[in-house]
């Protein structure tokens, strides 16, 4: 985890415009703040720092699973402090989330604080908690991540838990969706930071092969490494080193993706 929050990517402002083009002014975010911004993201979120397993570092082929994006429970008090409205508070959302400082020191749990995240909060919105904890008790989100596991792995349904050890994991987009359990609705802003953040954690993690599973994150991810790609190579992903799949959990897992493959085969194949 402290490999993640201390590596830093020396961006350019040219190369930020390059890859994202007429894209980077709707994110509406000053090309100074952008660098310190994504560098520093872990630091005031160390919630969502991504779960790396205790045997990850002994693999010789490395993995990192990546899904869509977190929620917070549909009762967080976090959204009381937000204003009233469902526009108002993505709003805040959009604009605010990713340089607010949330990091341990200046959580709060007390009612008059201005805008904070509370205990339970953070509990559910956990990297590391969500991977631990749903593997081991809820048979669902086993189940998720066995589909993404067992065609990589060639495990038995008994092996998810411990082979979940041996991978890491994040959510692809940088703040929770609006709604507790949806999609989430992501903007411009989002993209920007989503992007740039994988290349940092995947540098940060030893250039592990990533597994994306989820329509929204491999399309907005694809987008812009298409993009970058055709910019240059100053810490462009390479191609061989990522699998873009559907989510899991959704029908589309089963259906036909390019060159005809479903999700899994896919996954077999690559």
């Amino acid at each position: 985890m402290k490999n993640i929050m201390d590596q830093k990517l020396d961006i350019t402002s040219d190369l930020v415009k390059g890859i994202f083009g007429s894209n980077f002014v709707k994110t509406k975010v000053e090309d100074k703040e952008v660098k310190c911004i994504f560098n520093d993201f872990y630091n005031k979120h160390p919630f969502l720092t991504p779960f790396v397993g205790k045997h990850y570092s002994e693999q010789n082929k490395k993995f990192l699973l990546v899904l869509e994006s977190h929620y917070l429970p549909s009762l967080s008090r976090f959204y009381e402090k937000l204003y009233e409205t469902d526009e108002d508070k993505n709003k805040w959302l959009k604009e605010q989330w990713y340089d607010f400082d949330f990091s341990w020191e200046k959580l709060q749990s007390s009612s008059k604080s201005e805008i904070s995240l509370y205990r339970e909060d953070i509990e559910y919105i956990w990297t590391e908690s969500v991977v631990k904890n749903n593997i081991k008790n809820n048979k669902r989100f086993r189940t998720l991540f066995g589909k993404i596991l067992k065609p990589i792995f060639n495990i038995e349904n008994d092996q998810i838990e411990n082979t979940s050890k041996s991978i890491a994991f994040m959510n692809y987009f940088l703040r929770p969706s609006e709604y507790t359990g949806a999609s989430i609705k992501h903007e411009y802003i989002d993209s920007l930071f989503s992007y740039l953040n994988l290349i940092r954690v995947w540098k940060a993690l030893d250039e592990p092969n990533i597994i994306i599973c989820s329509a929204k994150a491999r399309k907005s991810f694809e987008f812009y490494w298409g993009l970058h790609k055709n910019y240059g190579k100053t810490y462009l992903i390479p191609e061989n080193k990522f699998c873009l799949c559907n989510h899991p959990s959704n029908r589309s897992w089963n259906k036909s993706m390019e060159n005809n493959e479903t999700s899994e085969e896919r996954l077999l194949n690559s």
